[in-house]
């Protein structure tokens, strides 16, 4: 009996799984063919993620429409119900089959994606059992939801869209974070890179979510001998739609409403701060004290001076009409290697904490690296990429001290730049893969080399180099869509050629002989 309804599965669903497979395979290829998302990622495990995000689900929808909703939109499941078997056994055989199909498919393509990078990516047995037990849980996630929405009938469209609208609120309101969420959290952007650590609080989480949507769905598919579901299924009336349309209406305002709140929000404040506004920077300052000395209170506003003036001239060169606040903290406890640099992206702002006391307001390491999280949440996050590390990183070393490094000599022989380089050669193609060329080198000896990079920008000229720059650093990223099409059309190389007239190659041999020169070396 089980055999034959197998059999009738597939009879009735062959075209619908030849169109999966393909669609899979096609978004597969697609992910592969784009040179952008290859040196964003830089690892096929990256792109494979990003099938799983944004193509598996829909493949899943798909397969559970045809599996759950048709059959009981076209009633067809009334002739298996007078067979001689319980009910439950259908739904079984259905989500069986196509958590199986699912599965396949999700193997195949971790399969695929191993073969692709087998000879980059360091395939160890735990990352391995990482990459297969997060992919698996993934896709039954998936699975699992798509099968109890096949049930929903003539409401599965609405009820997408307000799952979908729902998470976007949730995200705007700062209530859930959806990347760092049960399901969510385990093809963040840590899938690819993370090789020991266990989401283990991610995937109970999961495993709870899959048993109670598992249940739910076959309750709508049992429930009053499947009378629910059927009803569900017929077509839906005019009333019905009115009503749904202005609910899905109502809460696109009230998201629009919410995320205008959250990107006008005040910034953070701090009792006691000094603060310091100059055009497009926000700078304040405050003691983790109850009292502070009069010499916190001296430091505090040097330090606010000298970061407020320094982000306000990188602001104007760059022509950032603003940029993301600066709240810096003087902690007493810490030393002078402590320094805590966080940016909040969800809420463009950048949190310091240190001791003022020990650092110095014109401390060119300090405000380098202030500079980099600022321009790093100014655009969201997405400059630290191959193509543009080098850009964020070289500027934010580069802006403090180029008053007095502008030649490769200059720049080499100020303290904190004197290691040895272990590179000295360049090519176009580690410019458009710069965390993989970088990844075996220290971070002194990057941020030696992106400064470098900086300086012999001004062999073109330096108004070429600051409208290249300026192209590159100054563009504020949305919370939208619009950014990711600003990145697709605003490739590095083609910036480079617009603004200085030459390409990745000849910079990449200036670049080289910057740091071959004789003076350049320590």
């Amino acid at each position: 009996m089980i055999r034959g309804l197998i059999e009738k599965e597939f009879r009735q669903h062959t075209t619908l799984l030849v169109f999966i497979i393909l669609l899979l395979v096609a978004g597969q290829l697609a992910l592969i063919s784009n040179k952008f998302l290859r040196n964003v990622g830089g690892s096929s495990f990256f792109l494979l993620s990003q099938l799983w995000f944004y193509i598996l689900p829909l493949a899943a929808l798909v397969l559970g429409t045809g599996l759950v909703a048709t059959e009981f939109r076209n009633k067809t499941q009334l002739f298996l119900e007078g067979l001689p078997m319980p009910r439950w056994l259908m739904l079984v055989v259905k989500y069986l089959l196509g958590l199986g199909i699912v599965l396949i498919c999700d193997v195949t393509l971790l399969a695929g994606a191993w073969w692709i990078g087998r000879n980059a990516e360091a395939m160890t047995v735990n990352f391995t059992l990482l990459l297969f037990v997060k992919s698996v849980a993934w896709a039954w996630f998936c699975w699992a939801v798509c099968f109890a929405h096949g049930f929903l009938g003539r409401y599965r469209g609405w009820a997408g869209v307000m799952l979908v609208l729902g998470l976007i609120l949730l995200q705007c309101m700062g209530g859930v974070m959806v990347t760092h969420f049960g399901p969510f959290e385990l093809i963040s952007d840590r899938f690819a890179y993370e090789r020991f650590v266990w989401p283990v609080e991610a995937l109970w989480l999961t495993a709870v979510l899959i048993v109670a949507i598992t249940l739910a769905g076959f309750a709508f598919g049992l429930v009053r001998d499947a009378t629910v579901a059927g009803m569900m299924a017929e077509k839906m009336s005019m009333r019905e739609k009115v009503v749904f349309t202005v609910m899905v209406l109502a809460a696109i305002i009230a998201l629009g409403t919410i995320h205008e709140k959250s990107v006008s929000q005040k910034p953070l404040n701090l009792p006691g701060s000094v603060d310091f506004k100059r055009r497009s920077a926000t700078v304040s300052v405050a003691a983790a004290v109850v009292a502070p000395t009069p010499e916190e209170e001296q430091a505090l506003r040097a330090h606010g001076l000298a970061i407020a003036e320094m982000l306000e001239q990188a602001g104007a060169y760059l022509e950032c009409e603003s940029l993301p606040p600066v709240f810096i903290i003087h902690r007493r406890d810490f030393d002078s290697d402590t320094t805590e640099v966080d940016g909040d992206q969800s809420k463009k702002r950048v949190l310091i904490r240190c001791n003022l006391l020990i650092k110095k307001p014109a401390d060119a390491e300090f405000q380098s690296r202030i500079l980099e999280a600022v321009l790093e949440v100014h655009q969201l996050g997405r400059l630290k990429s191959d193509t543009r590390g080098w850009v964020l990183q070289g500027f934010a070393t580069w802006w403090p001290v180029r008053d007095i490094a502008k030649t490769p000599a200059d720049f080499i022989k100020l303290p904190g730049y004197e290691e040895e380089l272990s590179m000295r050669t360049l090519r176009s193609d580690d410019l458009e893969n710069w965390l993989r060329t970088t990844a075996s080198i220290s971070p002194e000896e990057q941020q030696t080399m992106a400064g470098l990079g900086i300086i012999a920008l001004g062999d073109y000229g330096d108004e070429p180099r600051r409208r290249f720059l300026a192209a590159v650093l100054g563009y504020s990223a949305p919370l939208n869509v619009r950014a990711s099409l600003h990145d697709w059309f605003h490739p590095i190389g083609r910036t480079l050629k617009s603004t200085t007239g030459s390409d990745l190659a000849s910079l990449a041999r200036k670049w080289t002989t910057a740091m071959q020169t004789e003076e350049a070396k320590p």
